[in-house]
């Protein structure tokens, strides 16, 4: 999500003085540990990663004849295809034969054009070839978050036709609509693993300034109160066992959240969320737990930083893959039992992202400014991604059934 002009978001830049966060989140050499990981019961670990954003130089590797999306990340394709869910931030339109402007032109394959493909040098309107949503499903994610500021890069068009594409590669996604909408569509989009039905919510704090005429991407903001209500809707429903929030917020490079941002995550985890997990900022923020009036503890990761782009800063390059356990509790309850996460770093050139090594001396200096505004304790490695830290012995947990439905 690249740097928007002052006209694209006025309001925006007048809350970035007023709203940052006063009171810390968790950092540090803390460790986030919850009431729920020492019960027992069928549990599942959720792996979610952050942008997925292609530039131009990344395209142009991809789109070759033997190039493909999936050798980014292909040394973290493990942790990807074995957890029980995954999802990620898909940030651009998917749309065949569309190109700038909106609208439809013959589709020149798959390779980079400049028009339907990639973007004009020094433009950041992005458009991906199709075959990015089947590599995604077949690496392993399950669902993604179509709901940013590149949503409408393509226009009303674009947006049906990456509904198309991931319609046709079987991936689940939420955030965006068809133009023709019923007039009761629900924004949630449910998937289930093993014994759990969890519903994820996508929105957006805007779409660049590009025109959204039909409503087709859910503004968290202007829409608050209809986030909040698919929320209340979606946990009061019988079958679904967890809800998560994806926004689309903050600023962009800021190692801390907005406290506008902190009392929405709160409003969401209070309304039923069990989860909320942040994109945007394109660098690391702190994570949060909330505690309820109804002694339920939600999980809040403000931003999960870049999964995979061509920005340049160590702090850019550094992300996340935010690993969320949950357990069933009860016949009718799920809650978030154990977290952690699993330090990426973006090699350029190649553009590959894989697990950040921390005894590197990159490592090292990345971890100690952009690792460290996380609960450091939470850090695990990608060969044992479902050991993550909790109050009890080990030996007092039953895993349960972790068997993924795709």
């Amino acid at each position: 999500m690249p740097r928007l002009g002052r006209a694209a978001r006025p309001w925006l830049f007048a809350l970035a003085g007023l709203a940052v966060a006063a009171a810390p989140v968790s950092a540090g050499n803390e460790t986030m540990t919850f009431r729920a990981g020492c019960a027992t019961g069928e549990r599942a670990v959720i792996a979610a990663v952050g942008d997925l954003l292609f530039h131009n130089a990344l395209q142009r590797q991809a789109l070759t004849s033997t190039g493909s999306y999936q050798r980014f990340w292909r040394p973290l394709s493990p942790v990807l295809s074995g957890a029980d869910l995954t999802y990620g931030n898909l940030e651009g339109p998917v749309a065949a034969g569309v190109a700038l402007g909106g609208y439809a032109v013959k589709d020149p394959g798959r390779r980079l054009d400049g028009r339907v493909y990639g973007a004009p040098r020094g433009a950041l309107v992005f458009n991906y070839h199709p075959s990015l949503a089947v590599e995604l499903k077949e690496t392993g994610f399950d669902v993604v978050s179509t709901a940013n500021n590149h949503a409408a890069d393509r226009g009303a068009l674009g947006m049906d036709r990456t509904i198309d594409a991931l319609d046709a590669a079987v991936l689940a996604y939420s955030g965006t609509r068809r133009r023709i909408a019923a007039p009761d569509h629900r924004w949630a989009v449910k998937t289930r693993t093993g014994g759990m039905t969890i519903a994820w919510i996508a929105c957006t704090y805007s779409t660049n300034g590009m025109p959204d005429r039909h409503g087709q991407a859910l503004n968290c903001y202007t829409a608050r109160d209809k986030v909040l209500e698919e929320i209340r809707w979606n946990a009061q429903d019988p079958d679904v066992d967890a809800v998560i929030l994806t926004p689309h917020w903050g600023i962009e490079k800021s190692p801390t959240p907005l406290s506008t941002d902190r009392t929405y995550a709160r409003d969401a985890i209070e309304a039923g969320a069990t989860a909320v997990i942040g994109t945007h900022p394109h660098v690391l923020q702190g994570w949060e737990k909330i505690a309820t009036p109804d002694g339920r503890e939600g999980l809040v990761v403000y931003s999960t930083g870049n999964f995979i782009s061509n920005q340049v800063s160590d702090d850019q390059r550094t992300g996340v893959i935010a690993l969320v356990e949950l357990t069933r509790t009860s016949n009718t309850r799920v809650a978030v039992s154990a977290a952690g996460f699993i330090p990426t770093w973006v090699e350029r050139g190649r553009h590959q992202v894989a697990e950040m090594r921390i005894d590197k001396q990159r490592g090292d200096r990345a971890y100690s400014s952009s690792l460290r505004r996380l609960p450091t304790g939470n850090h695990v490695t990608a060969a044992d991604f479902r050991n993550l830290p909790r109050a009890c012995p080990v030996s007092a947990v039953t895993e349960g059934t972790m068997a993924s439905v795709r």
